[in-house]
């Protein structure tokens, strides 16, 4: 069965597709706990799009997304995934993290990524068969 989403490689150039996604996403959740810093917060999007483990990810033709993952020898580490808000409940997230979960299999590595404890795609994971390995005050991390 063909995946229902595709991925092209990111850069700088996309941070004016990627940016509003963040921000419009992790605004909300960063205020209860902590201070919105918008400079901060928009190099974090740089320096991810930077790397090379940023991809925009894209359903029905068109840009619906963006990630960032990092690969070492043992761990695939999802750093960010933003979809965008038209797009969401679609399946395209669950997509993504079965086709991560794989992959990960597949290389015998282990999949982990951090959410904010208040960020309602917890549930996402959590029913992608993520689990909790570690809590901290505003951030868990899990694994799959």
């Amino acid at each position: 069965m063909p995946s229902p989403f595709e991925l092209r490689s990111a850069g700088p150039s996309d941070f004016d597709f990627c940016w509003p996604i963040y921000r419009d996403a992790m605004q909300p959740l960063a205020e209860a706990p902590m201070e919105w810093r918008e400079p901060a917060q928009r190099r974090v999007v740089e320096l991810a799009l930077a790397d090379p483990g940023s991809s925009i990810l894209r359903m029905e033709g068109a840009d619906s997304g963006w990630l960032h993952v990092e690969e070492t020898r043992h761990v695939i580490q999802l750093r960010q995934l933003h979809v965008l808000p038209a797009m969401r409940n679609r399946g395209l997230g669950t997509s993504f993290l079965n086709w991560m979960k794989e992959r990960a299999d597949r290389k015998r590595k282990d999949l982990t990524l951090e959410v904010m404890t208040n960020n309602p795609a917890r549930r996402l994971y959590e029913r992608s068969g993520f689990k909790a390995v570690a809590v901290s005050d505003d951030k868990v991390t899990m694994r799959y």
